[in-house]
């Protein structure tokens, strides 16, 4: 079954719950009320209801008892089938997606007959592993929220469902009616974001609807979903404390619209007018004294003042410890320094490389990959390093006896050239990203968990996308001699030729060292 997640994307779930107090026309009203505010605002929503079937539900013994009020407010709020159609076809009249909570086995098989979009797991029913398998079999998407679970149980729940390839999301979740501020541990949203990737992660909240804090930091911690009890307030049927009205629902959409506002996405921008400020405010570098032609600019004899100067070279990404300059003719002391007046004679290998670790080192670490210490670094540049953000590939060789490990990082769409080994076989086990890999022409596209084997004389390639990829490479010993090229442009180059050498690459934590073994490269 394909997950198809983006119906979880920016939803809300609007819970009527038994806030229709078991009136048709009541029940249209709070759909009503909202529609309008779903379409004002252009947001995905979903009105949700929840079935019981109450003859099987509510144990017989238990029919009478006026003492529980939750066997009161169920019996008092009842609709039979017919009513909830009826709720159900203008729920769909007014655009919204349908879902559901059932607590019973029977209930979730109307959930599946009525057609609903989603279903929706309770708190309470997150461990009912009876109810949760005969959820699965619906195939719809659920929602499971895990309110009063543990990490350990919610891991058992996460384990549940991918063994039946559901398609599903997490609500962070805190069954307290209402919930206060100290009870909510939104920091644990987080967590869930994290340790559960790529399933979507919600809150499903209680807190009172004047309270905006929680849905803020929600946001911000990565929650996709948002679910709110809602209804209208009416002398006949007052609202419970933690259900919003629609006026206080367009009050938190506007806030969290703010908020969204203010995050921005993952990716940083630079504004124009920040860029502007900070040019402003930029050191240039000048002559400590008179520097002749020919002469090299060392600490000696430059220094940084305010302000930067047009042309000037700037301090910004100024750094005598990585790059060499020479000066084309004699500078006065106290003259600003610009462009033209000097010769930059470092290399463009070692620019290129030292940009390339810092992108491959990003990776590893956005990752959790900690290759440790011990191994050596490798740099395939099969067109030159020029090319090589096109074509290339970076090897961690990490083991190499009778059997041979390597981590291999490829920058986003990178490519590398179509080859085969006459020794090695070896298997790649995806750690992140997705690799499009061609094995004697049969393209398969891999994602994070898949492997593939590559057996000797194979010819193979392989690419990734615009998130780039790490994967393992598990093989037999790994011979510096035994990758041959289909390109003959490729092939005839000497091996040091297209390829770049890094030894003990955490010698590199001292910058003077990381400097030093790039420029003997």
């Amino acid at each position: 079954m394909k997950k198809n997640r983006k119906i979880f994307e920016d939803l809300f779930v609007l819970d009527l719950a038994n806030n229709h107090f078991g009136d048709i026309n009541h029940a249209k009203k709070i759909i009503s009320k909202f529609a309008q505010i779903k379409k004002a605002y252009k947001i995905k929503a979903t009105i949700k209801f929840q079935f019981r079937d109450l003859k099987s539900f509510i144990h017989p013994s238990e029919i009478d008892n006026k003492e529980n009020k939750y066997v009161s407010r169920f019996l008092s709020t009842k609709l039979s089938d017919r009513d909830f159609n009826n709720i159900l076809k203008y729920v769909k009249k007014n655009n919204f997606l349908t879902s559901c909570t059932p607590f019973d086995e029977i209930s979730v098989k109307k959930v599946k007959k009525m057609k609903f979009d989603i279903l929706k797991i309770a708190s309470v029913s997150s461990l009912d592993w009876n109810l949760l398998e005969e959820a699965s079999k619906t195939g719809l998407p659920m929602i499971v929220s895990t309110g009063g679970r543990t990490l350990e149980e919610i891991d058992k729940i996460v384990s549940f469902l991918e063994h039946r390839n559901n398609n599903f999301a997490l609500m962070h979740c805190i069954s307290i009616y209402p919930s206060k501020n100290k009870d909510l541990q939104l920091k644990f949203i987080k967590t869930m974001v994290d340790r559960y990737k790529p399933i979507p992660i919600g809150w499903s909240t209680h807190e009172e609807p004047e309270n905006f804090i929680p849905a803020t930091i929600s946001l911000s911690l990565g929650a996709k979903i948002f679910e709110k009890h809602v209804g209208i307030n009416s002398k006949k049927y007052p609202l419970n404390r933690y259900s919003i009205t629609p006026e206080l629902f367009k009050k938190y959409l506007d806030n969290l619209n703010e908020i969204k506002h203010t995050l921005g996405n993952s990716e940083k921008k630079i504004n124009k007018k920040e860029k502007e400020t900070l040019d402003l405010l930029q050191r240039g570098i000048y002559a400590k004294k008179n520097i002749k032609r020919g002469e090299m600019l060392n600490i000696s004899n430059i220094y940084a003042a305010f302000p930067l100067k047009k042309n000037q070279i700037s301090s910004s990404g100024f750094s005598l410890k990585s790059n060499n300059y020479t000066a084309l003719e004699d500078i006065k002391a106290k003259q600003e320094i610009k462009v033209k007046n000097i010769k930059q004679t470092f290399s463009k290998k070692l620019l290129l490389i030292t940009s390339y670790l810092h992108k491959v080192k990003a990776m590893l670490k956005l990752n959790n990959i900690n290759l440790g210490k011990k191994f050596d670094l490798e740099i395939s540049h099969h067109y030159g390093l020029n090319n090589f953000e096109k074509y290339g590939c970076f090897l961690f060789n990490c083991i190499n006896r009778e059997y041979a490990k390597k981590i291999i990082v490829l920058l986003p769409n990178q490519k590398h050239p179509l080859h085969r080994h006459k020794k090695k076989e070896e298997t790649f086990h995806i750690l992140y990203g997705k690799l499009s890999s061609s094995l004697n022409g049969k393209t398969k596209i891999l994602k994070e968990g898949d492997q593939v084997l590559v057996k000797p004389l194979v010819w193979h390639k392989f690419q990734t996308n615009q998130n780039g990829c790490i994967f393992e490479e598990v093989s037999t010993t790994s011979y510096k001699d035994d990758s041959f090229y289909k390109d003959k442009s490729i092939q005839k180059l000497p091996r040091n030729d297209r390829k770049s050498y890094i030894k003990n690459w955490h010698e590199f934590e001292s910058r003077k060292k990381y400097y030093d073994k790039l420029n003997n490269i």
